[in-house]
Protein backbone atom coordinates (compact mmCIF):
# COMPACT_ATOMS: atom_id res chain seq x y z
CA UNK A 1 0.00 0.00 0.00
CA UNK A 2 2.14 2.39 1.15
CA UNK A 3 4.68 2.21 -2.30
CA UNK A 4 1.61 2.20 -4.42
CA UNK A 5 -0.10 5.12 -3.02
CA UNK A 6 3.70 6.61 -3.22
CA UNK A 7 3.63 5.51 -6.54
CA UNK A 8 0.32 7.69 -7.82
CA UNK A 9 1.49 10.49 -5.68
CA UNK A 10 5.04 11.03 -7.71
CA UNK A 11 2.97 10.41 -10.92
CA UNK A 12 0.40 12.81 -10.38
CA UNK A 13 3.06 15.39 -9.34
CA UNK A 14 4.56 14.72 -13.19
CA UNK A 15 7.01 12.13 -12.47
CA UNK A 16 7.68 8.86 -14.99
CA UNK A 17 7.52 6.04 -12.45
CA UNK A 18 8.33 2.60 -13.54
CA UNK A 19 7.85 -0.45 -11.40
CA UNK A 20 9.87 -3.92 -11.61
CA UNK A 21 7.50 -6.29 -9.93
CA UNK A 22 7.50 -10.32 -9.71
CA UNK A 23 4.16 -11.99 -11.09
CA UNK A 24 1.09 -12.62 -9.17
CA UNK A 25 -2.03 -14.09 -9.91
CA UNK A 26 -4.13 -11.32 -11.53
CA UNK A 27 -1.35 -8.82 -11.94
CA UNK A 28 -2.61 -7.88 -15.51
CA UNK A 29 -5.84 -6.42 -14.15
CA UNK A 30 -4.11 -4.95 -11.06
CA UNK A 31 -1.66 -2.85 -13.45
CA UNK A 32 -4.27 -1.86 -15.97
CA UNK A 33 -5.61 0.11 -13.15
CA UNK A 34 -2.69 2.22 -12.10
CA UNK A 35 -1.21 5.70 -13.16
CA UNK A 36 2.24 4.05 -14.02
CA UNK A 37 4.07 1.77 -15.62
CA UNK A 38 4.77 -1.94 -13.78
CA UNK A 39 6.91 -4.01 -15.51
CA UNK A 40 6.53 -7.92 -14.17
CA UNK A 41 9.14 -11.10 -14.23
CA UNK A 42 9.01 -14.51 -13.06
CA UNK A 43 9.20 -15.19 -9.06
CA UNK A 44 12.87 -14.92 -8.14
CA UNK A 45 13.92 -18.48 -7.17
CA UNK A 46 17.65 -19.42 -7.14
CA UNK A 47 19.77 -16.71 -8.52
CA UNK A 48 16.96 -14.08 -7.88
CA UNK A 49 19.82 -11.77 -7.80
CA UNK A 50 20.91 -12.03 -11.39
CA UNK A 51 17.43 -12.44 -12.70
CA UNK A 52 16.46 -9.12 -10.56
CA UNK A 53 19.39 -7.66 -11.65
CA UNK A 54 19.19 -8.33 -15.25
CA UNK A 55 15.43 -6.61 -15.36
CA UNK A 56 16.55 -3.55 -13.83
CA UNK A 57 19.63 -4.09 -16.51
CA UNK A 58 17.29 -4.21 -19.18
CA UNK A 59 15.60 -0.83 -18.07
CA UNK A 60 18.80 1.07 -17.43
CA UNK A 61 19.92 0.56 -21.01
CA UNK A 62 16.40 1.21 -22.45
CA UNK A 63 15.77 4.33 -20.65
CA UNK A 64 18.72 5.98 -17.82
CA UNK A 65 16.87 6.70 -14.66
CA UNK A 66 17.50 9.37 -12.69
CA UNK A 67 17.38 7.08 -9.23
CA UNK A 68 16.77 3.46 -8.72
CA UNK A 69 14.22 3.45 -5.69
CA UNK A 70 14.46 -0.16 -3.67
CA UNK A 71 11.10 -0.21 -1.16
CA UNK A 72 12.42 -1.81 1.13
CA UNK A 73 16.17 -3.18 2.27
CA UNK A 74 16.50 -6.60 -0.33
CA UNK A 75 19.79 -7.44 1.18
CA UNK A 76 21.57 -10.49 -1.66
CA UNK A 77 18.31 -9.63 -4.31
CA UNK A 78 19.61 -5.71 -4.32
CA UNK A 79 23.39 -6.53 -4.36
CA UNK A 80 23.22 -5.39 -8.23
CA UNK A 81 21.74 -2.29 -7.82
CA UNK A 82 25.20 -1.70 -5.56
CA UNK A 83 27.30 -2.90 -9.52
CA UNK A 84 24.65 -0.48 -11.41
CA UNK A 85 25.96 2.79 -9.18
CA UNK A 86 29.55 1.78 -9.50
CA UNK A 87 29.11 1.04 -13.23
CA UNK A 88 26.91 3.59 -14.39
CA UNK A 89 27.01 6.37 -11.69
CA UNK A 90 23.42 5.52 -11.06
CA UNK A 91 22.38 6.50 -7.55
CA UNK A 92 19.79 4.71 -5.62
CA UNK A 93 17.45 5.43 -2.38
CA UNK A 94 16.80 2.50 0.04
CA UNK A 95 13.02 2.77 1.83
CA UNK A 96 13.67 1.07 5.35
CA UNK A 97 11.14 -0.26 7.25
CA UNK A 98 11.59 -1.29 11.18
CA UNK A 99 11.25 -5.69 10.82
CA UNK A 100 14.13 -4.81 7.33
CA UNK A 101 16.91 -5.15 9.42
CA UNK A 102 15.84 -7.72 11.86
CA UNK A 103 15.00 -10.00 8.35
CA UNK A 104 18.04 -9.67 6.56
CA UNK A 105 19.94 -10.24 9.59
CA UNK A 106 19.37 -14.16 8.58
CA UNK A 107 22.60 -15.26 7.79
CA UNK A 108 26.47 -13.63 7.40
CA UNK A 109 26.05 -13.47 3.86
CA UNK A 110 22.61 -11.41 4.22
CA UNK A 111 24.31 -9.06 6.55
CA UNK A 112 27.19 -8.36 4.42
CA UNK A 113 24.81 -7.28 1.64
CA UNK A 114 22.49 -5.34 3.77
CA UNK A 115 25.49 -3.87 5.32
CA UNK A 116 27.17 -2.82 1.47
CA UNK A 117 23.42 -1.58 0.21
CA UNK A 118 23.10 0.74 3.37
CA UNK A 119 26.57 2.41 4.12
CA UNK A 120 26.42 3.17 -0.14
CA UNK A 121 23.06 4.11 -0.62
CA UNK A 122 22.45 7.78 -1.80
CA UNK A 123 19.64 8.73 0.55
CA UNK A 124 17.98 6.26 3.06
CA UNK A 125 13.84 6.96 4.06
CA UNK A 126 13.11 6.05 7.32
CA UNK A 127 9.45 5.26 7.76
CA UNK A 128 9.34 6.30 11.45
CA UNK A 129 11.91 8.07 13.67
CA UNK A 130 12.07 5.10 15.64
CA UNK A 131 13.45 2.92 12.51
CA UNK A 132 15.63 6.20 11.77
CA UNK A 133 17.46 5.20 15.20
CA UNK A 134 17.28 1.52 14.20
CA UNK A 135 19.48 2.68 11.33
CA UNK A 136 21.51 4.81 13.39
CA UNK A 137 22.35 2.10 16.08
CA UNK A 138 22.94 0.01 13.26
CA UNK A 139 26.11 1.92 12.54
CA UNK A 140 24.42 3.66 9.30
CA UNK A 141 24.97 7.46 8.82
CA UNK A 142 22.26 9.68 9.99
CA UNK A 143 22.92 12.51 7.80
CA UNK A 144 22.30 10.07 5.33
CA UNK A 145 19.18 9.13 6.99
CA UNK A 146 15.80 11.17 6.18
CA UNK A 147 12.21 10.33 7.76
CA UNK A 148 9.34 9.12 5.10
CA UNK A 149 6.13 8.26 6.83
CA UNK A 150 3.18 6.32 5.65
CA UNK A 151 0.20 8.23 4.95
CA UNK A 152 -3.60 7.48 4.76
CA UNK A 153 -6.28 7.49 1.95
CA UNK A 154 -8.33 10.47 3.46
CA UNK A 155 -10.84 10.03 0.85
CA UNK A 156 -11.13 6.83 1.54
CA UNK A 157 -11.13 7.06 5.53
CA UNK A 158 -13.41 9.69 6.64
CA UNK A 159 -16.00 10.31 9.61
CA UNK A 160 -19.84 9.96 9.05
CA UNK A 161 -22.91 11.25 10.08
CA UNK A 162 -25.09 8.64 8.71
CA UNK A 163 -26.94 7.50 11.40
CA UNK A 164 -28.97 4.96 9.78
CA UNK A 165 -25.66 3.11 8.86
CA UNK A 166 -24.17 3.83 12.17
CA UNK A 167 -27.39 2.24 14.33
CA UNK A 168 -27.89 -0.84 11.63
CA UNK A 169 -23.80 -1.83 12.13
CA UNK A 170 -23.59 -1.54 15.64
CA UNK A 171 -26.60 -3.32 15.81
CA UNK A 172 -25.32 -6.43 13.94
CA UNK A 173 -22.46 -6.38 16.11
CA UNK A 174 -24.69 -6.38 19.13
CA UNK A 175 -22.90 -2.83 20.21
CA UNK A 176 -26.30 -0.87 19.83
CA UNK A 177 -26.48 -0.18 23.59
CA UNK A 178 -22.71 -0.70 24.64
CA UNK A 179 -19.41 1.32 23.85
CA UNK A 180 -17.89 -0.41 20.57
CA UNK A 181 -13.85 -0.99 20.54
CA UNK A 182 -12.19 -1.72 17.37
CA UNK A 183 -8.73 -2.92 16.94
CA UNK A 184 -7.13 -4.11 13.17
CA UNK A 185 -4.03 -6.32 12.77
CA UNK A 186 -2.55 -9.20 11.75
CA UNK A 187 -3.01 -12.10 14.37
CA UNK A 188 0.66 -12.55 15.49
CA UNK A 189 1.89 -12.20 19.04
CA UNK A 190 3.71 -8.55 18.35
CA UNK A 191 -0.45 -7.50 17.46
CA UNK A 192 -0.74 -7.96 21.34
CA UNK A 193 -4.38 -8.85 20.65
CA UNK A 194 -4.15 -11.16 24.14
CA UNK A 195 -3.78 -8.31 26.09
CA UNK A 196 -6.55 -6.57 24.78
CA UNK A 197 -8.61 -9.66 25.11
CA UNK A 198 -7.40 -9.26 28.78
CA UNK A 199 -8.18 -5.84 29.18
CA UNK A 200 -12.04 -6.50 28.20
CA UNK A 201 -11.83 -9.15 30.46
CA UNK A 202 -10.57 -7.04 33.29
CA UNK A 203 -13.34 -4.02 32.14
CA UNK A 204 -15.89 -6.75 32.45
CA UNK A 205 -14.94 -7.95 36.04
CA UNK A 206 -15.29 -4.08 36.93
CA UNK A 207 -18.82 -3.44 35.67
CA UNK A 208 -17.73 -1.95 32.14
CA UNK A 209 -19.31 -3.77 29.60
CA UNK A 210 -18.00 -3.07 26.19
CA UNK A 211 -18.08 -4.86 22.56
CA UNK A 212 -14.61 -5.50 20.78
CA UNK A 213 -14.21 -6.81 17.41
CA UNK A 214 -10.38 -7.82 16.42
CA UNK A 215 -10.50 -7.63 12.68
CA UNK A 216 -7.47 -9.46 11.10
CA UNK A 217 -5.86 -13.18 10.42
CA UNK A 218 -2.69 -15.16 11.21
CA UNK A 219 -1.27 -17.58 12.89
CA UNK A 220 -2.76 -16.55 16.69
CA UNK A 221 -6.59 -17.18 15.69
CA UNK A 222 -6.54 -20.33 17.44
CA UNK A 223 -4.70 -19.07 20.67
CA UNK A 224 -6.94 -15.88 20.95
CA UNK A 225 -10.19 -18.33 20.12
CA UNK A 226 -9.19 -20.48 23.21
CA UNK A 227 -8.45 -16.99 25.15
CA UNK A 228 -11.42 -15.48 24.58
CA UNK A 229 -13.60 -19.36 25.49
CA UNK A 230 -11.27 -19.23 28.85
CA UNK A 231 -12.53 -15.70 29.95
CA UNK A 232 -16.15 -16.74 28.96
CA UNK A 233 -15.54 -13.73 26.58
CA UNK A 234 -17.87 -14.63 23.40
CA UNK A 235 -20.45 -12.39 23.95
CA UNK A 236 -18.21 -9.72 24.26
CA UNK A 237 -15.08 -10.25 21.81
CA UNK A 238 -15.37 -10.98 18.16
CA UNK A 239 -12.44 -11.91 15.58
CA UNK A 240 -14.10 -10.94 11.99
CA UNK A 241 -11.06 -12.26 10.02
CA UNK A 242 -10.31 -10.17 6.90
CA UNK A 243 -12.40 -7.69 5.56
CA UNK A 244 -13.01 -4.89 2.79
CA UNK A 245 -11.72 -1.40 3.31
CA UNK A 246 -15.45 -0.45 2.58
CA UNK A 247 -16.77 -2.40 5.75
CA UNK A 248 -13.42 -1.69 7.50
CA UNK A 249 -14.58 1.95 7.19
CA UNK A 250 -17.74 1.17 8.40
CA UNK A 251 -16.16 -0.31 11.49
CA UNK A 252 -13.76 2.22 12.20
CA UNK A 253 -16.63 5.31 11.57
CA UNK A 254 -19.30 3.73 14.54
CA UNK A 255 -16.25 2.62 16.96
CA UNK A 256 -16.20 4.57 19.89
CA UNK A 257 -12.57 3.70 20.57
CA UNK A 258 -9.93 2.08 18.07
CA UNK A 259 -6.63 0.72 19.82
CA UNK A 260 -3.59 -0.83 18.78
CA UNK A 261 -1.58 -2.07 21.60
CA UNK A 262 1.11 -3.45 19.69
CA UNK A 263 4.31 -4.55 22.00
CA UNK A 264 8.20 -5.53 21.41
CA UNK A 265 8.15 -9.18 20.57
CA UNK A 266 11.44 -11.03 20.13
CA UNK A 267 13.05 -8.43 18.17
CA UNK A 268 9.97 -7.29 16.31
CA UNK A 269 8.28 -3.67 16.45
CA UNK A 270 5.95 -1.92 15.26
CA UNK A 271 7.03 0.43 12.56
CA UNK A 272 4.20 3.08 12.75
CA UNK A 273 0.79 3.33 13.25
CA UNK A 274 -1.43 3.26 10.12
CA UNK A 275 -4.42 1.83 11.56
CA UNK A 276 -4.61 4.88 14.07
CA UNK A 277 -3.97 7.01 11.09
CA UNK A 278 -7.02 5.23 9.47
CA UNK A 279 -8.94 5.63 12.67
CA UNK A 280 -7.87 9.37 13.55
CA UNK A 281 -8.96 10.10 9.42
CA UNK A 282 -12.19 8.56 10.20
CA UNK A 283 -12.47 10.81 13.45
CA UNK A 284 -11.80 7.88 16.49
CA UNK A 285 -9.90 8.50 18.71
CA UNK A 286 -6.87 5.85 19.49
CA UNK A 287 -4.93 3.65 21.98
CA UNK A 288 -1.49 3.05 20.84
CA UNK A 289 1.29 1.21 22.35
CA UNK A 290 4.38 3.03 23.76
CA UNK A 291 6.81 0.58 22.15
CA UNK A 292 8.00 0.99 18.35
CA UNK A 293 7.24 3.78 16.13
CA UNK A 294 3.03 3.43 16.56
CA UNK A 295 2.92 6.20 18.66
CA UNK A 296 4.35 8.74 16.02
CA UNK A 297 1.01 8.45 14.37
CA UNK A 298 -0.72 10.24 17.90
CA UNK A 299 -0.60 13.39 19.44
CA UNK A 300 -0.67 12.14 22.98
CA UNK A 301 -3.74 13.09 24.69
CA UNK A 302 -5.02 15.35 21.38
CA UNK A 303 -5.24 12.72 18.70
CA UNK A 304 -5.26 9.27 20.97
CA UNK A 305 -3.73 7.52 24.22
CA UNK A 306 0.05 6.31 24.36
CA UNK A 307 0.04 3.47 26.91
CA UNK A 308 2.30 0.65 28.06
CA UNK A 309 0.47 -2.14 26.46
CA UNK A 310 3.20 -4.84 28.24
CA UNK A 311 0.47 -4.06 30.71
CA UNK A 312 -2.91 -5.11 30.06
CA UNK A 313 -4.29 -3.42 32.97
CA UNK A 314 -3.05 -0.08 31.07
CA UNK A 315 -5.22 -0.43 28.29
CA UNK A 316 -8.30 -1.47 30.19
CA UNK A 317 -7.69 1.86 32.26
CA UNK A 318 -7.35 4.07 28.82
CA UNK A 319 -10.25 2.57 27.38
CA UNK A 320 -12.56 3.12 30.58
CA UNK A 321 -11.44 6.72 30.55
CA UNK A 322 -12.30 7.25 26.82
CA UNK A 323 -15.91 5.59 27.27
CA UNK A 324 -16.53 7.57 30.21
CA UNK A 325 -15.62 11.28 28.67
CA UNK A 326 -17.68 11.75 25.30
CA UNK A 327 -15.87 15.31 25.22
CA UNK A 328 -12.59 13.69 25.48
CA UNK A 329 -13.92 11.60 22.46
CA UNK A 330 -15.21 14.64 20.65
CA UNK A 331 -12.11 16.51 20.86
CA UNK A 332 -9.71 13.81 19.44
CA UNK A 333 -12.28 13.10 16.73
CA UNK A 334 -11.88 16.31 15.50
CA UNK A 335 -8.31 16.87 16.22
CA UNK A 336 -7.39 13.73 14.98
CA UNK A 337 -8.85 14.24 11.85
CA UNK A 338 -7.39 17.56 11.07
CA UNK A 339 -3.99 15.86 12.14
CA UNK A 340 -4.40 13.15 9.25
CA UNK A 341 -5.45 15.55 6.28
CA UNK A 342 -2.80 18.17 7.61
CA UNK A 343 0.03 16.15 8.05
CA UNK A 344 -0.39 12.27 6.40
CA UNK A 345 -2.78 12.46 3.44
CA UNK A 346 -0.85 11.27 0.26
CA UNK A 347 -0.70 14.68 -1.34
CA UNK A 348 1.64 15.38 1.59
CA UNK A 349 3.45 12.45 1.78
CA UNK A 350 4.45 12.69 -2.19
CA UNK A 351 5.62 16.48 -1.86
CA UNK A 352 7.77 15.58 1.02
CA UNK A 353 9.19 12.63 -1.30
CA UNK A 354 9.19 14.73 -4.21
CA UNK A 355 11.63 16.96 -2.57
CA UNK A 356 13.67 14.76 -1.03
CA UNK A 357 14.28 12.56 -4.31
CA UNK A 358 15.22 15.56 -6.39
CA UNK A 359 18.16 16.57 -4.20
CA UNK A 360 19.51 12.70 -4.93
CA UNK A 361 22.40 12.93 -7.69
Amino acid sequence: MFLSELCKGLTRRGHEIKVLAHEMPDSDQYDLKQPYSIIRYPVPGRLSSVRIGYQILRQIIKKKPDVLFLGHVMATRGFPVLLFKWGFRMPYVVLCHSDDLRIADVSKINRISTYSLMRNADLILANSEFTRRLLIRSSFLGEKIKILNPGVDTNLFFPSNDQTMIRKTRLKYNADEIPLVISVGRLVPRKNHEGLIRAIADLRDQGILVKCIIVGGGPEKVNLERSIERLRLERHVSLMGHTSFKRLRELYQVADVVTLPSIAYKGSYEGFGIVALEASACGKPVIVGSEGGQSESVIPDKTGIIVDAEDHSNIAKAIAYLIDREDVRDQMSNAGRAYAVEKFSWIKIAQRAATLLSKVK
